[in-house]
């Protein structure tokens, strides 16, 4: 005489199987042709024009496994040749920015990252800072190689709340 499995052990059955593979990221799972589970997709709805960056960004979100902008909250594209942040804006979670080595002008795609907590930008072609930086969390910046950097520029930051973790070597305080 032969047993056939009850209803309920098979739902615990398929239960146990759709927990073991819901960490299986960006897969279907399909029975008898129909999909019986679909993992969640790594996000790809952003539109980044300097592809250095867009290749930072890319790598960042494989390795992350990040489905959704809000969730990327580190991002490290130094030394990575970026002239361009444009597209960044999207990812309003971030929290840590590594642009050290780049060749940054413009700052204007940060100003929306209300989270932003670390922003290194060391050795770039910044040449003006705008308060708006200082929206959201509380800022470390880092500036130092910013040779065309204006030094009024850094007083703004540090008014509206920014702490300057170093300065290009011209707007650098002498020793007293």
């Amino acid at each position: 005489m032969t047993t056939r499995p009850s209803s309920r052990s098979r739902r615990r059955a398929l239960g146990a199987l759709a927990l073991t593979l819901a960490g299986c990221m960006g897969y279907d799972y399909k029975l008898n042709e129909r999909v019986v589970f679909q993992g969640p997709r790594l996000f790809v709805d952003y539109a980044i024009a300097d592809e250095h960056l867009r290749a930072c960004v890319a790598q960042a979100i494989s390795d992350n496994r990040i489905t959704r902008p809000e969730a990327l909250e580190d991002l490290n594209c130094s030394q990575a040749g970026i002239a361009s942040l444009a597209g960044l804006e999207v990812f309003t979670g971030l929290r840590r920015l590594g642009l050290d080595g780049n060749a940054i002008s413009d700052l204007a795609p940060l100003y929306p990252l209300r989270q932003l907590e670390l922003l290194q930008l060391r050795g770039n072609r910044i040449a003006a800072l705008d308060a708006r930086l200082c929206q959201g969390a509380a800022k470390r910046i880092a500036l130092a190689g910013n040779e065309a950097l204006a030094c009024a520029d850094i007083a703004k930051l540090q008014a509206c709340g920014a702490r300057l973790i170093d300065v290009p070597a011209h707007c650098a305080s002498p020793a007293p």
